[in-house]
C-alpha cells in the first residue's frame, strides 16, 4: 500500500510506504492507493548515467549525455526540462532524450503532470554539466 499527500491544488508532494504520524499542512490531503510502494516509486524513472534519483556530473565537452525515460505502460511522457516542457516518445514505455554537453550549467529534469507523478525520487533527475 502507498500513502499519497497532495497539495490544495492535487499536486503529488510526496508518498510513503507508513502514514503513521504524518502531518499534513493546511489544504493538503493523505490519499490511500493501493498499489505496492515500489511499484508506484517505479511509475516513471530518469536514468541518467545509470543513475537514478541523484545528482549526476559529467564534464564540459562535444556531444551529449543521454537520459532514459521508463514510464511502464504509457506512450509518452511530459517532463520539464529547466522549465521548458518536451513529450519523450515511449516504445514499450521506455525512450530517451539527449541533453548537451557543450556549455556548463545544470538540467533539472521533472514531470510536467505533478498530478500524476511526484517531482521527487526516481522521477527526478539533475544533470550538472561541469567546467
Amino acid at each position: 500500500m502507498t500513502f499519497v499527500i497532495r497539495d490544495a491544488q492535487g499536486c503529488i508532494k510526496t508518498f510513503m510506504e507508513i502514514s503513521a504520524g504524518v502531518m499534513l499542512d493546511a489544504g493538503d490531503t493523505l490519499e490511500e492507493v493501493p498499489v505496492p510502494f515500489g511499484a508506484y516509486a517505479s511509475r516513471l524513472r530518469l536514468l541518467a548515467d545509470g543513475c537514478v534519483g541523484e545528482l549526476v556530473k559529467v564534464p564540459a565537452g562535444s556531444g551529449t549525455i543521454e537520459v532514459r525515460v521508463e514510464c511502464p505502460g504509457e506512450t509518452s511522457v511530459a517532463l520539464a526540462i529547466n522549465g521548458l516542457e518536451e513529450t519523450v516518445p515511449l516504445v514499450d514505455g521506455k525512450g530517451a532524450l539527449a541533453l548537451s554537453r557543450e556549455t556548463p550549467g545544470v538540467f533539472l529534469i521533472k514531470p510536467v503532470d505533478r498530478r500524476k507523478y511526484c517531482a521527487a525520487g526516481e522521477a527526478l533527475c539533475v544533470v550538472e554539466v561541469t567546467a
